[in-house]
């Protein structure tokens, strides 16, 4: 007699489900457990990546974080070599790129998950990511229009090396993940 002639219809459906959602609560598991475990079993092949990993932007405090944003910007503006006129429109770009409320990790107690399914906590766990994504979204359009506008002021040649300091910023970024 094999499992399934043994199991009611409503086992057999719960059971189902269940293992619908085993790949969702196995993943949520391997995202605490794993995260840190990959982090340090990955073996880093050279002295550059060793100093990447020793600043990464995640592990650092708010205020050596900022302090490297200030210096990186400075160093931006001075290879940029701005005139008084373009000040303003820097001022604004500067202001785009800071956080807006709400964007850092939400207040996630204990509390207020104890009482909630599987399902609900990831329903809870998908509205998050919304709102999230949401901001996201916002914060990015306002930077881009502040970068529009701060672009259009710029000579031709200051352009072409905001151009060229955006990019290696962005393969930069793109390298971390």
């Amino acid at each position: 007699m094999t499992l399934a002639s043994k199991l009611s219809s409503a086992q057999l459906a719960g059971t189902a489900r269940t293992w619908q959602l085993f790949p969702a609560a196995l993943a949520l598991a391997a995202g605490s457990w794993g995260l840190s475990a990959q982090a340090e079993s990955v073996a880093m092949p050279s002295a550059k990546h060793a100093m990447q990993a020793q600043v990464c932007h995640h592990m650092m405090d708010g205020e050596r974080m900022g302090a490297m944003h200030k210096a990186h910007l400075a160093a931006i503006k001075k290879q940029l070599s701005l005139t008084p006129e373009q000040d303003a429109a820097w001022g604004r770009w500067v202001e785009s790129m800071m956080p807006v409320e709400g964007m850092h990790h939400p207040d996630m107690k204990k509390a207020d998950w104890v009482g909630l399914t599987t399902p609900q906590r990831l329903e809870k766990m998908q509205a998050m990511h919304e709102e999230h994504s949401q901001r996201m979204s916002q914060s990015l359009a306002r930077h881009s229009e502040a970068t529009k506008v701060f672009y259009a002021v710029l000579t031709e040649s200051q352009q072409k090396t905001f151009d060229d300091l955006a990019w290696r910023h962005m393969l930069g970024h793109a390298q971390h993940r």
